[in-house]
């Protein structure tokens, strides 16, 4: 995120007089470059405040997630594929929750039943392809 030198109002919830940030450029969670300056669609980068910016950077996270997730689910090859991955992916999406639960209401940017419906489906998607919370598939243990 890089900050603006003069406060001004946020492009999402409309604060005035905080400071800004450029949320025009970084990485998704998967490490994948994003680069909203160089979409034809979008020439004018967006100013948020800092709430909104966690937010949006929240929105990103979600939206790569849940990308990955619909390719999974449907048996075509994602970046979800390795367990590890997976597991790491279900606990930002958890952290996600918990922050979005606990902080300002109403969100602006990304809705709190949203990321609540992705964590749900993540789980009961690792519930019936029996994967722990390590990403590893469960094993059952016979006692002989």
């Amino acid at each position: 995120m890089e900050p603006s030198h003069e406060n001004g109002h946020c492009d999402s919830c409309g604060r005035s007089n905080v400071v800004l940030y450029k949320l025009s450029l970084g990485h998704d969670f998967f490490d994948r470059p994003y680069d909203r300056l160089t979409s034809p669609g979008d020439l004018f980068p967006r100013w948020y405040c800092e709430e909104c910016s966690r937010e949006k950077d929240f929105q990103r996270d979600v939206r790569a997630i849940r990308e990955e997730f619909v390719k999974l689910r449907c048996g075509h090859s994602s970046l979800l594929d390795p367990p590890s991955v997976f597991s790491r992916a279900r606990l930002r999406i958890a952290e996600i929750d918990q922050s979005v639960k606990r902080g300002r209401g109403p969100h602006v940017i990304l809705a709190p039943r949203e990321v609540a419906h992705l964590l749900m489906e993540l789980d009961s998607w690792a519930e019936e392809h029996d994967a722990g919370e390590n990403g590893v598939k469960n094993e059952t243990v016979s006692k002989g």
